[in-house]
């Protein structure tokens, strides 16, 4: 089988600044900004780590900033509970607007469309949980996947996203890899069986 799986083509804009700051890279998604929550009454709430499951390989883990405007692409003076790169954003009170978040990521991230193939080595049905942790993946598919991936998608084996199975993950990043487990699921529910994949730096895909 390939070592590689399909090319992806993230959508992208490199920003220069000046010789001493050098570049910065800004992740473009097709909408030019990333929205996965609306407000309810009790705020809203653009978590990083939500955003890596609902837009795989398109947002990266390690953002080096954060933009926030309102959905409408307003620009907001407001004191937010959370506003970190590194965890996203959230807006907590009846007041809070429809946000969306832009990140500022590594130029590595932006310059590569290395894409490993998926990986299926677990089986919810044998032991209650799927888990497709890196470090088992990395053992068993030796050099199938570089050692330090910038990216992670995981679906059902039929296709299905992740996001869209109802499923709590425990784990979901490309530092650990993806684990499900049926013990940890709310009202009795089962965890799908997954199969993963992992973007990489861009050498890695040419380093043969």
């Amino acid at each position: 089988s390939s070592k590689f799986g399909k090319s992806v083509t993230l959508q992208s804009i490199l920003l220069a600044y000046d010789p001493i700051q050098g570049f910065a890279c800004v992740n473009k998604p097709l909408n030019g900004w990333w929205c996965q929550d609306d407000p309810n009454g009790l705020g809203d709430n653009e978590k990083l780590s939500l955003l890596l499951i609902r837009y795989p390989l398109q947002v990266c883990a390690q953002p080096i900033a954060i933009e926030v405007t309102t959905v409408s692409g307003i620009n907001i003076f407001v004191i937010f509970c959370r506003y970190d790169p590194l965890k996203g954003f959230e807006c907590v009170n009846g007041a809070c607007q429809d946000y969306r978040v832009c990140f500022t990521c590594p130029l590595s991230f932006c310059n590569t469309t290395c894409v490993t193939r998926w990986f299926d080595s677990d089986d919810p049905e044998t032991n209650g949980r799927d888990s497709e942790l890196l470090s088992g993946l990395f053992s068993k598919y030796p050099g199938y996947i570089c050692p330090n991936p910038i990216g992670i998608e995981v679906q059902t084996i039929s296709g299905q996203p992740a996001y869209q199975t109802g499923n709590i993950f425990q784990v979901y990043n490309p530092v650990f890899g993806f684990a499900c487990v049926t013990a940890g699921q709310t009202g009795g529910g089962l965890c799908a069986d997954y199969k993963v994949r992992f973007s990489c730096p861009e050498k890695f895909c040419t380093s043969e």
